[in-house]
């Protein structure tokens, strides 16, 4: 970087010369060295929760000179919470992450980090593990935080979800107001490298002493005359010659950056010690299924998109909680039928997503009820504002559309389940600790004898010692931990629901143990209730409590209030 600073001091006029010190506090070239700016692909940034339409994209397209500026700016909308994809035209390995917030409470507090993950939402971002966790800083510095390289060496795709901030449940708006990146970035594909050969020799390049240009066809004469630099005075006893054959460029169109003809071999990659390596920009790839005049639709991609292509399988309704209580069997005629037990326990509706501000359609349901000393602050005023006590856990269901959203508040109760319907239930099923391969995988074991010694139940040999590279293959099935995962049983039959006793009885088992809290929806695969039992469903819900909008209208407004007093009490202190 020498030469920028010798550039720079030669054109404000002095030099190193002087013997005196000068400050390099403005250059901005260290902060540019690593910079990703020009591998972010900012027409596909995605930011959910944006209080403004392309916030998060003016936020990102920020240069480092603008750091420092409050506008544009990002801030969520309906919470805390801000959802924000940043693809990249590259492969990237993330060194640090730049970002500017604010003193205020509005700043953001932690930070969780997923790569390469298509359509990701806040449903997903809070049930799946993050691969790194941040806490930022409050303060109105650009604040420089380094990854782990080693979790961040191949990203095409970053996630950013800001989980809260310093408000600590008293400020629901988010505000960022620079993001930047840095590491280093390798291009995406191999480019072919151009080979060019002559298709017919060069008189100019080739000429014979005592021979001249004249025998030469008059189509080419102009090309020999531009291309040729000896004087044409020098040449002198034309000597006769063969009858001349038209050069093979005469056929070939000629490029018109390119002074000379040149005939290229086919754009094909090839990689082998003659082609070697290249780094021209790639060349674009053959549509070879998807031509123009094939009379295909043009590929689809984008948040709507998505939703299109799952509209048909995803539920019209949402979906409830339910504790496990265990297996039980009923007989249907002579037949015997095992079923589980569902109980459901205090569920009610907590919020909607709707797709103008969220991206998706969704109903997030409460479960049972939890202590307000065990929950956190910023979870207390989010039911506060709902008029609804704490609930022991949230679920979150995506509907077809906003027909499927209910009111907040509204209780669920097993009918909204039809008799003889089908289901889906979603549990975590019950771990079983670390297994070998023969438990886990249904591995056969080894010999009992013929020389096998204190190896029966071992998985023997887990990859070849040359061929592959002497290392384990990823995905390669060996022993550990055993179960403890989401599992999802479909089509299961409604057998009986019952809203004194509160539960729902399905056939068949369910994973995980007694007490496990599952998701119970209508089933994917098969038809949805009738459109009459939808209706009566909901219709009785609505009766059950006819003034849940006042209700909530109430509860925000009383939200409001003792939140302006919790702040007033705040400055007195």
């Amino acid at each position: 970087m020498s030469h920028h600073c010798h550039d720079e001091h030669d054109h404000h006029g002095h030099s190193h010369h002087d013997g005196e010190l000068h400050d390099h506090s403005d250059d901005i070239t260290p902060a540019l060295q690593s910079s990703l700016y020009e591998q972010i692909n900012f027409d596909e940034i995605t930011t959910l929760n944006e209080a403004r339409r392309d916030a998060g994209k003016d936020v990102v397209r920020k240069t480092w000179a603008e750091r420092l500026s409050p506008e544009p700016e990002l801030a969520s909308d309906a919470d805390e919470q801000l959802l924000m994809t940043v693809p990249f035209t590259a492969q990237v390995k993330l060194h640090s992450i730049l970002i500017r917030t604010s003193p205020s409470p509005s700043a953001p507090k932690t930070l969780h980090l997923f790569v390469n993950r298509d359509n990701m939402d806040f449903s997903a971002a809070e049930e799946e593990e993050p691969l790194q966790v941040i806490e930022l800083s409050q303060t109105s510095e650009v604040q420089e935080i380094p990854v782990k390289r080693a979790l961040f060496g191949s990203v095409q795709r970053l996630v950013l979800f800001f989980v809260d901030n310093f408000g600590d449940g008293d400020e629901d708006v988010s505000r960022i107001s620079y993001l930047g990146f840095k590491g280093e970035w390798t291009r995406l594909g191999k480019a072919p490298t151009n080979i060019i050969y002559e298709a017919a020799a060069q008189p100019g390049d080739h000429r014979v002493k005592g021979t001249s240009n004249c025998l030469i066809p008059d189509a080419d004469v102009k090309y020999i005359k531009s291309n040729s630099h000896t004087n044409a005075h020098t040449r002198t006893h034309p000597a006769p010659a063969m009858p001349p054959r038209i050069p093979i460029r005469l056929a070939l169109p000629r490029l018109a950056a390119v002074n000379r003809p040149a005939l290229l071999l086919p754009h094909i990659p090839q990689r082998g010690i003659k082609y070697g390596w290249s780094t021209a920009p790639p060349r674009s790839k053959h549509k070879r299924f998807n031509q123009p005049n094939a009379g295909l639709p043009a590929l689809t991609t984008g948040p709507a998109a998505a939703l299109k292509r799952r509209e048909n399988t995803t539920p019209l309704r949402t979906g409830v909680l339910a504790v496990k209580k265990g297996m039980t069997s009923i007989f249907q005629g002579k037949t015997r039928v095992a079923c589980t037990v569902l109980q459901l326990d205090q569920v009610q509706v907590v919020a909607n997503k709707t797709r103008e501000k969220h991206g998706y359609w969704a109903v997030q349901v409460g479960l049972g009820a939890r202590h307000g000393r065990n929950v956190t602050s910023p979870m207390l005023g989010y039911y506060e504002a709902k008029g609804i006590a704490p609930k022991a856990e949230l679920a979150e269901f995506k509907v077809r559309g906003e027909e499927g959203l209910l009111p907040v508040g509204a209780q669920l109760l097993p009918d909204w389940f039809q008799l003889g319907q089908h289901v889906d239930v979603r549990a975590r099923s019950r771990g079983m600790g670390f297994a070998g391969g023969m438990k886990r995988h249904g591995f056969a074991g080894q010999e009992a004898s013929h020389g096998n010694s204190k190896n029966h139940r071992t998985i023997g040999s887990t990859g070849p010692s040359q061929g592959s590279g002497s290392r384990v293959l990823p995905g390669k099935k060996m022993p550990g931990r055993m179960g403890n995962e989401f599992r999802t049983v479909q089509n299961l039959k409604v057998l009986k629901v019952d809203n004194e006793l509160g539960v729902v009885l399905v056939s068949g088992p369910i994973p995980g143990p007694k007490g496990r809290i599952v998701r119970l929806q209508d089933a994917k695969k098969r038809k949805a209730p009738a459109l009459q039992h939808r209706e009566k469903a909901r219709g009785e819900l609505e009766q059950r409590q006819p003034d849940l909008q006042d209700r909530l209208e109430q509860a925000r407004l009383r939200h409001l209030d003792m939140q302006a007093q919790r702040r007033a009490h705040m400055a007195e202190v």
